[in-house]
């Protein structure tokens, strides 16, 4: 408290009456002071208006090249099936990428989705993890069956 007592004590409320003209360093006159609101002296010559500069003309970006358009075939090539793909399709199946890199083909089974209790129930398997009919057979990669003896196996089929 004491502290603040004595940095109140040292400070002045007053203003001082008129600081002392000192000379420009730069120019070498005297710098005068005066207040924002204080009217101009009489002898106070407007300050030097400056046009604005003109703008610099603005060029046109070159004209972008049309894009070319591609003649688009009359009728799409034939699909070249191989002997496999072609009896695949014919039987129902569908050809397609399976297990580490090869294709084969897949067959929809009439009960997919259907509940399950082992194999038998099935066309093809019977999925242990949802109790149901595989969507298609072969199933590739590792798939948790159900066989006719109720017994959970892992088939992996690659």
């Amino acid at each position: 408290m004491l502290c603040c007592m004595v940095l109140v004590a040292g400070c002045s409320l007053s203003r001082p009456e008129r600081a002392e003209v000192a000379e420009n360093p730069v120019t070498g006159a005297e710098i005068a002071v005066t207040t924002l609101d204080a009217p101009l002296p009489a002898t106070a010559t407007p300050p030097e208006v400056i046009p604005p500069a003109k703008p610099e003309p603005v060029m046109p970006e070159p004209a972008k090249p049309e894009p070319e358009i591609l003649p688009v075939p009359a009728d799409p090539p034939p699909l070249v099936m191989t002997p496999e793909e072609q009896a695949c399709f014919e039987k129902g199946g569908l050809w397609g990428a399976v297990g580490s890199g090869g294709t084969a083909c897949m067959y929809p089974t009439r009960d997919a989705g259907k509940q399950c209790r082992k194999e038998s129930d099935c066309d093809g398997y019977c999925l242990a993890r949802s109790g149901t009919c595989a969507p298609y057979t072969p199933m590739f990669g590792c798939n948790e069956i159900v066989q006719d003896d109720g017994v959970v196996v892992t088939l992996c089929i690659d």
